[in-house]
């Protein structure tokens, strides 16, 4: 999970450097019956049985800026806590930690893990070991002051990690009441195609069998490149040389649900709405677009014009065909100048003009405009128009703009995939909004078209439910196949080692929680994936809503969709 870590800790202390020479002696396990768990095809087994690990995440504040040597004195949990995981159902406990924490002081690490895993053993729940941040990295908070990708380019950072591995590979080789090793959390590269971490992750494979043939190994895949998350366009998933390996994904589908009010989003989502929401619905394929059903406003003029409302109209949509439609902006014809657009509203209406809800309201604050995107078609590649996300707005702070799109063959704009929405034929639509205009001139005869309007679409031959799925079950599930299609190509297990959402929730009125909770575990069940629910206490995502000392108030509408439907 991607929250912020305040201070990356030296590495270059004496005494500090993780190595075997560090290790102190481990507690030996008492003899138990239980095996290890282990992957067969695409599940795991302990023994030769089936079986899931159904864990929930401890973070171990390991975002708080933490010093290793205080790690035996940490107010994150006690004993108790393990106890009580267990009365909710799971069976595992995925638990984070810090590589500098080991660097700080190997005795004291080591012995903090000890006592985890005897509690853990004494409990019947087991430990997947969570390396959530290496030595010499951080990039869960693209806004800290702390972020650091040095580990992708020293050789001896990475040693490092390897070298963390290694002892605790050495130490609880024997230990079955550890689940499994998940190698690096969240990987996010420096170089364009993700080989730093595959390059890695072999290298802490090997690090781990060179001490340790028993245990699991979570393997995550590529999380972002060039120093930032999203990997569009790369295969997120790889093989490592291990046949004793699980891949791994985390699962936060739709972002846009389940990180609604999360303070550490940069430009923070406010109202994502409610689940499942018939009238939201996603692509799954290319829009297929009908050009005679456009919806548009007046143009904006030529010349230098201050802020104006531009209005539709209300606008029968009368092809039966129609599914879905979406807002933009765009400018096309060829234009000098710029052209900056504010505050969207799409309403509506009944076939008899009866006013039936206001679809969208988008401010397009300062925050509001980051989830658009800006688009050419056609043109001059050569020759791309100005865009920019503008500090100041009509009555507000933000706007959205497009500057000297001269390429009258070219067609510019703004897009916003999460404000596509269901449409109805026979219903009428309008959408309003607020355009400026700053010597505005025509680069042809003509004058260009600077407009707001509706694109509306109908189905995606070959694609997945025609081109548009509903915000349900069905969404959840044909999002989580793009990943299970690895497994099954490769006859691996997988695991959703996080799964989680905001606690908004389930307080406030309609947005529907519990059912995303109960839909998740469902289909974690009908696909046997293994995973870990994030987290077990933290503000805003936890099974107990406190951040800081021993968890506190329980999130009880939460915990009681777990008691319910964890098999």
């Amino acid at each position: 999970m991607a929250v912020v870590l305040l201070v990356v800790l030296s590495l270059t202390a004496a005494g500090c450097t993780p190595s075997r020479d560090s290790e102190v002696e481990p507690t030996a396990a008492p003899p138990s019956t239980t095996g290890f768990v282990a992957a067969e095809g695409r599940g795991l087994v302990v023994d030769g049985e089936p079986t899931r690990l159904k864990a929930v995440n401890f973070s171990n504040l390991y975002h708080r800026n933490l010093d290793g040597n205080d790690l035996l004195e940490s107010q994150h949990h006690s004993e108790v806590d393990f106890e009580r995981a267990k009365e909710l159902g799971f069976n595992s406990v995925r638990f984070a930690f810090d590589g500098e924490w080991f660097v700080d002081s190997p005795e004291t690490f080591m012995a903090w893990l000890d006592q985890n895993v005897a509690w853990a053993r004494d409990h019947d729940i087991r430990l997947i070991l969570d390396l959530h941040t290496p030595i010499g990295g951080f990039w869960l908070d693209p806004t800290s002051d702390a972020v650091s990708f040095d580990v992708w380019s020293d050789p001896a950072l990475q040693q490092k990690n390897a070298d963390l591995w290694r002892a605790i590979a050495a130490r609880y080789k024997d230990e079955p009441a550890i689940a499994a090793y998940d190698l690096l959390n969240e990987p996010v590269t420096t170089d364009a195609t993700g080989e730093q971490w595959k390059e890695l992750a072999q290298e802490l494979v090997d690090a781990v069998r060179s001490e340790d043939p028993n245990h699991l190994l979570v393997i995550g895949g590529i999380y972002g490149v060039d120093g930032k998350y999203g990997a569009a366009g790369i295969d997120q998933h790889f093989l490592v040389d291990d046949e004793n390996a699980m891949y791994d994904f985390h699962f936060y589908e739709p972002i846009k649900y389940t990180h609604q009010y999360a303070s550490w989003v940069e430009g923070p989502i406010q109202d994502g709405g409610g689940y499942p929401d018939p009238d939201i619905v996603l692509p799954t394929g290319e829009k297929v677009m009908l050009p005679e059903s456009r919806i548009s406003t007046p143009s904006l003029p030529t010349g230098t014009t201050d802020w104006a409302a531009y209005d539709s109209g209300i606008v029968p949509l009368t092809d039966a065909s129609a599914i879905a439609a979406t807002p933009l902006v765009t400018v096309q014809g060829g234009m000098q100048g710029t052209a900056t657009f504010d505050a969207i509203t799409v309403t509506e209406y009944g076939p008899d003009g009866t006013e039936l809800r206001t679809i969208i309201d988008e401010p397009m604050d300062k925050n509001g405009t980051l989830d658009w995107y800006q688009w050419t078609f056609g043109g001059d590649p050569a020759a791309p128009p100005g865009f920019a996300r503008e500090a100041t707005g009509h009555e507000d702070d933000g706007s959205l703009s497009i500057s000297d799109a001269e390429d009258a063959s070219a067609v510019s704009g703004w897009s916003n995939d999460g404000r596509l929405f269901k449409v109805t034929s026979g219903n009428q639509y309008r959408i309003q909004g607020y355009m400026r205009g700053q010597n505005i001139s025509s680069t042809t005869e003509t004058d260009p078209r600077i407009t707001l309007h509706l694109d509306v679409y109908t189905r995606s031959p070959g694609a997945a439910e025609g081109g548009f799925i509903e915000r349900d079950k069905d969404y959840l599930a044909y999002e989580m196949a793009k990943h299970l299609e690895f497994g099954a190509d490769n006859d691996v297990p997988m695991s959703v080692m996080e799964f989680g959402t905001v606690r908004q929730a389930f307080e406030m009125e309609d947005k529907g929680g519990d059912q995303w909770v109960t839909d998740m575990l469902a289909l974690l069940e009908e696909n046997d994936l293994s995973f870990a629910y994030w987290e077990y206490h933290g503000t805003q995502m936890g099974l107990y809503l406190s951040g800081s000392g021993q968890p506190g108030e329980p999130n009880t509408a939460l915990q009681d969709v777990l008691r319910r439907e964890l098999p």
